[in-house]
């Protein structure tokens, strides 16, 4: 009875220790998987076997396979799989039955900056002395003895920021210089080497015009200016050799900033055989657009285009020469796609307008939002920067170039560059009193610094694009002595064209995500 008990205990024991075995096996395999077995290696008694048959050779580990996927697990090759505890395992460490799948790359979108009219000038192309400060003192603004300043200032800004690219939308040169289109072009190479892609278009000063001079002591001498092809050939690596497709009949492209956003960069300048203020898109330009919108549709493209002149009367100050000739036409074809913004320069005047096809079309309705980035080189000098946000929509915005901050960052010991934001003010105000003793005599100098004043304040909210306080403007002692002296002369005129033009701010604009507007559906 004694030994009947004994072998039962012992025979207990034994298969105790086996079945402890047996799952010691299952989670040394599961922990240390070796792919699916095959059917020879079973036979053979497994990798055991094999190491065992090894003899008189240094054994070398087997490279470990990636951890069994899902699919495999659920093949019947390897019978460890097939063991009961597969099932709790896995649902206690499911990652470990997943290969580590390389995380997808987050969309990053675009970030664009835009500028426009630098008119740009070389140090070399005056020297200071008579011509030249004739020449200054008769600009509309442009801080002409500053504009290299100004460019490295804006430059620096630029590469400070990062944006996917840079786009200048034309009147890049003073008055097309070949000079300074050359000069202007080895500025942007700093830029292009710090990984960002410069864009550029022509503008109505650049090509073609007679007006290209240069300013040494009491003359004023005319100097050579460039063509189309010798513009392509100066900036071909400024969006050109880039470009997705480009026009044969105009300096126009198209440039992928990325696989969901175009841009329709047009020319839309006048310059064959001679130059001319005026725009106009070709219509062999217009066709290739529509090919290229055509495809951008096809493909779920979202396209913006951008051009020198502006789409849309956007000024009460200046009603012509500035609107392409044939906008209607141009309008039509944008809208054809239900595009819903275009951005251009030419006006100097920050300005934002949305199309509408009749008076009384309700709010809400689709037209096409036209954003008129105002003149680099005029005060205060701004530029406008366009976002891709998360959410889908597109935001606007302005800011200033700081040139006092760049001076300083440079050592300058130029007062004026040290605090460029008044010496701005106060340039303003000296152009607008010089322009005044030339129209009306003998007012006295308080009356006209206080005229001068008042025209400069607004001169510069109104380029700048900002709200006018009407009201307060027009309670001013300056602007009651335009009133008394000169109720009419045009300066009052533009100066009302101004105010009234100025009624909204200009400087921020948010394109909500709508259904379809991306892709035009």
């Amino acid at each position: 009875m004694k030994r009947k008990t004994w072998m039962i205990s012992a025979l207990m024991y034994a298969m105790v220790f086996m079945a402890c075995f047996g799952v010691l096996h299952v989670l040394k395999t599961l922990m240390e998987p070796s792919g699916p077995v095959s059917v020879e290696s079973r036979e053979s008694g497994g990798p055991e076997s094999t190491r065992e048959a090894k003899t008189g050779e240094e054994w070398e580990e087997p490279a470990r396979p990636a951890l069994a996927t899902d699919s495999q697990a659920q093949e019947p090759q390897d019978e460890v799989i097939r063991q009961e505890g597969y099932k709790e395992w896995k649902k206690k460490f499911p990652g470990m039955w997943t290969p580590p799948q390389a995380p997808e790359e987050p969309y990053i979108p675009p970030r664009l900056i835009l500028a426009t009219d630098l008119h740009y000038q070389s140090a070399l192309a005056g020297d200071g002395g008579e011509a030249f400060r004739l020449f200054v003192e008769r600009s509309d603004g442009k801080v002409v003895q500053y504009l290299p300043e100004l460019l490295e200032a804006f430059l620096d800004e630029v590469i400070e920021e990062r944006p996917s690219a840079l786009v200048l939308s034309g009147d890049i040169t003073m008055n097309g210089e070949r000079l300074n289109h050359e000069e202007l072009a080895a500025r942007l190479k700093r830029v292009q080497d710090a990984g960002i892609q410069v864009l550029v278009i022509p503008g109505n000063h650049d090509i073609n015009n007679h007006d290209a001079s240069v300013y040494y002591g009491a003359r004023k001498e005319a100097a050579p200016y460039i063509d189309g092809p010798e513009f392509h050939e100066i900036y071909h690596e400024y969006g050109y050799d880039q470009a997705l497709s480009r026009d044969v009949s105009s300096l126009s492209y198209v440039y992928a900033l990325d696989d969901r956003n175009w841009l329709l960069m047009l020319d839309s300048c006048q310059y064959e055989p001679d130059n001319k203020v005026e725009g106009r898109l070709k219509d062999s330009t217009m066709a290739w657009a529509d090919e290229q919108l055509a495809r951008a549709k096809e493909e779920g493209v979202f396209v913006i285009p951008i051009a020198h002149h502006n789409l849309l009367a956007q000024s009460r100050m200046y009603t012509i020469q500035c609107a392409m000739d044939n906008n209607g036409e141009v309008i039509s074809l944008l809208q054809k796609y239900e595009l819903p913004l275009f951005f251009s320069g030419h006006l100097h005047v920050q300005r934002i307008r949305k199309h509408k096809s009749e008076p009384g079309v309700p709010e809400g309705t689709y037209g096409i939002q036209e954003i008129v980035t105002d003149a680099l080189s005029i005060p205060p000098c701004q530029y406008g920067e366009v976002l891709w946000e998360e959410d889908g929509s597109i935001s606007y915005a302005t800011r200033a170039v700081d040139v006092s901050a760049w001076a300083r960052k440079n050592g300058s010991t130029n007062p004026d560059l040290l605090d460029f934001e008044d010496w701005s003010y106060r340039y303003i105000q000296k152009l607008i009193s010089d322009q005044i003793r030339g129209v009306v005599k003998n007012l006295g100098a308080d009356v006209e610094h206080s005229m001068a004043a008042a025209y400069a304040g607004v001169y510069i909210d109104y380029y700048a694009g900002r709200e006018i306080d009407v009201k307060g403007i027009k309670s001013t002692k300056g602007y009651r002595f335009w009133e008394r002296n000169m109720p009419d002369s045009y300066l009052i005129r533009e100066l009302d064209a101004m105010i009234a033009d100025s009624d909204r701010d200009n400087n921020y604009f948010l394109l909500p995500e709508e259904e379809g507007w991306m892709t035009g559906d």
